[in-house]
């Protein structure tokens, strides 16, 4: 197979990314295509909780988060304890790009990239620097409110890139 040069692989962890990431590792393969796996790590929709206070004169009793201002919650509460914060540590791009390189046969060579932004526009403008000529990634799945609230990283991707790119479930 013929065509392809360079594929860039969106990988997130999900089910489907993994299955997109056996996909990308085939057609690289078969194709002698250079393989890149991209994770792209969004601050913005970190949700950890701890206290700060909004401004020097503001009530320093309030707590602030991107998605979260309120008042200091009484112990035992649930807004936030510490032991929860190890769920955090396992979406860390490392432990993400570590997961990748362990699913990747030796056959295999890929460089591996962690993008921090918004995903789908890291992920077109890594494309639009980069010689990529085939983008690979998986689809989450969301549905409803979600997907309306937050539309849909693999078709912004679509829409936007200028090269092919394959959606795998």
């Amino acid at each position: 197979m013929e065509g392809f040069n360079n594929i860039l692989l969106a990988y997130d962890g999900s089910e489907s990314s993994i299955s997109a990431l056996k996909t990308a590792e085939n057609l690289s393969k078969v194709s002698g295509a250079h393989l890149t796996v991209a994770f792209v790590h969004d601050p913005s929709t970190e949700t950890s909780v701890k206290p700060r206070a909004v401004a020097s004169n503001e009530n320093p009793g309030l707590y602030y988060t991107s998605t979260y201002v309120g008042v200091v919650p009484k112990p035992g509460d649930g807004v936030y304890h510490e032991e929860e914060n190890i769920h955090l540590q396992e979406d860390k791009p490392e432990k993400k790009i570590a997961d990748a390189k362990s699913r990747l046969s030796n056959i295999v060579k890929a460089d591996y990239e962690v993008l921090v932004g918004k995903p789908a526009d890291r992920i077109i403008g890594y494309v639009n620097q980069h010689d990529i000529d085939l983008i690979i990634m998986g689809n989450r799945g969301l549905s409803g409110l979600k997907k309306l609230v937050t539309g849909s990283v693999s078709k912004k991707v679509i829409d936007e890139a200028d090269c092919p790119v394959l959606v795998v479930k």
